[in-house]
């Protein structure tokens, strides 16, 4: 979330505002397969081993856990002390559980390993499943297997931070079920890149659910995530192409320098921003509320670390309540003509009255966005619904984003363009930070604001002007400010929107 000051007072009446703007075991032997000609990956995204599910049951290797301890049949394995570990290329089928143990992957570089999680249950011990060194790791979840990762609190290693930990390239795929606990920070994290094909997964963490430095992909996967950090989290670009993704809570529910959204049932709640565009690289360690411990019980300071966009200068001049502000800039606030109903706030630009500090967050970060080609999504946001520091896109699917209604957040907050060319879009959001879409859109948009929040439960209805119902909706948070856009809007038409008893008319552009 930009942390930025609104100072500015609505008019007293209601104005619309127009705007343009895997596995079934089978027996020992036999050639176990789950057929993946069903799934249809983007090349810029997965590669067809990506999406490899069939391996050869017969010339794995097998490992099965058991408390402190494992079996091993096969070659590449070893078990030393409390420590699985794999060495050589392969693929290798876990099953059983462990209380204590790790399974440790140091592979040549050159090297591909798959390890196939068929019932699986690890606990007891720091980032359990950690690979090391490999060109790539896969890991496939075997049909009707339920697997359960889970580390501890304290770390023995610091950099070891999640329950499933990987320096390498990380794919996981199938059709079985996989169950996180990041108890010390993250719940599934890798230092390359992270990708998800199939499976059903239950996240949680004291910190990110999905971490990773370099791209993180998902298609078709079943996800539910509840951390205390970021949902998803990539320090560069985030992909989510189906299945469905439920983020019950999060800090940011979805955050990378680029978020790509093509389709899937996407439903997000968040203490901050719901989807977040920024760059990583330009910010700077800050603490997280949390603070993991080592297991010398020594708080880390350097660990559990959120980012925050470094400040530009004067930004700590900028105050932070109204009643802070010059006197002189509180009386040209208060001051501020009324606009004349049904004039509009430029497109795409914020309500931002005369004398009004910029202070932090209008800087456009190159690079930086957020697409939206399809999928239906929902956000419950506590600070801006969508943030982009850079451009917005929204081409297909449904949205309704629901932002925060106080001052200095919105349902729709972006540094460069926002463009609306397809799809629809409801927001809500508070109107001090109203900010609508690009003059640029091919698509049109509508625009209405409030001097006080409209309590949660209004019926929204919107028709045209022959009175058919293009949209109806009731809020769940209370808002100051609504957007909506949708290819049934058509220039200099007449609409009607009607919140609660009040009835307005305006005039599409």
């Amino acid at each position: 979330m930009k942390k930025r000051l609104a100072g500015m007072f609505l008019a007293l009446m209601l104005i619309i505002m127009p705007f343009t703007g895997c596995t079934a075991q089978d027996a020992v032997g036999t050639t176990v397969t789950e057929t993946s000609s069903a799934l249809q990956i983007d090349s810029t995204y997965f590669t067809d081993r990506d999406s490899k599910i069939d391996y050869e049951e017969s010339t794995a290797s097998k490992i099965v856990l058991s408390s402190t301890t494992a079996k091993i049949t096969g070659d590449g394995a070893k078990l030393e002390d409390k420590t699985v570990k794999i060495t050589k290329e392969g693929t290798y089928i876990l099953s059983g559980s462990s209380d204590g143990l790790n399974v440790v992957v140091e592979a040549a570089d050159t090297e591909k390993v798959w390890l196939v999680f068929d019932n699986i249950s690890m606990k007891g011990v720091s980032a359990p499943i950690q690979v090391l060194t490999a060109d790539k790791v896969f890991i496939t979840l075997a049909t009707g297997s339920k697997n359960t990762i889970e580390d501890i609190d304290v770390a023995e290693n610091e950099e070891l931070n999640a329950a499933i930990y990987s320096k390498s390239d990380l794919t996981i795929n199938g059709s079985g079920k996989l169950i996180v606990n990041g108890k010390y920070e993250h719940g599934i994290k890798s230092s390359d890149d992270l990708k998800m094909l199939g499976g059903s997964f239950v996240i949680t963490a004291a910190n990110d659910g999905l971490n990773a430095n370099d791209a993180l992909n998902i298609k078709d996967s079943v996800i539910e995530i509840s951390v205390k950090g970021d949902g998803i989290h990539s320090d560069k670009n985030v992909y989510i192409d189906g299945k469905s993704l439920n983020i019950k809570e999060s800090e940011e529910g979805i955050e990378g320098k680029v978020v790509d959204i093509a389709s899937g049932d996407i439903d997000i709640k968040s203490s901050d921003d719901g989807i977040n565009a920024t760059d990583s690289s330009l910010k700077t360690d800050t603490l997280s509320t949390a603070t993991p411990q080592t297991a010398d019980g020594k708080e880390t300071l350097n660990k559990n670390i959120k980012n925050r966009q470094i400040p530009p200068e004067g930004f700590d001049k900028m105050p932070a309540n109204f009643e802070d502000l010059p006197a002189d800039v509180q009386e040209k606030i208060k001051n501020r003509p009324e606009r004349p109903e049904g004039e509009a706030v430029p497109e795409g630009q914020m309500q931002r009255p005369e004398g009004m500090p910029r202070g932090a967050g209008f800087e456009i970060q190159e690079g930086t966005e957020i697409i939206i080609r399809g999928g239906d999504l929902y956000i419950d946001a506590s600070g801006d619904g969508i943030d982009s520091n850079g451009n917005l896109t929204v081409s297909g699917g449904k949205a309704v984003i629901e932002g925060s209604g106080s001052r200095g957040d919105g349902a729709i907050d972006y540094n460069g363009t926002g463009l609306v060319k397809g799809g629809e879009v409801l927001a809500l959001g508070g109107s001090d930070m109203l900010q609508s879409f690009s003059s640029e859109s091919a698509q049109s948009h509508i625009v209405v604001t409030a001097k006080e929040l409209i309590a949660v439960g209004a019926k929204i209805t919107i028709k045209d002007e022959a009175g058919k119902i293009l949209y109806e909706h009731i809020n769940k948070k209370a808002f100051s400010a609504l957007v909506y856009s949708s290819k049934d809007l058509v220039k200099a038409k007449n609409y009607t929107v009607q919140i609660g008893d009040t009835i307005l008319e305006t005039i599409s552009k």
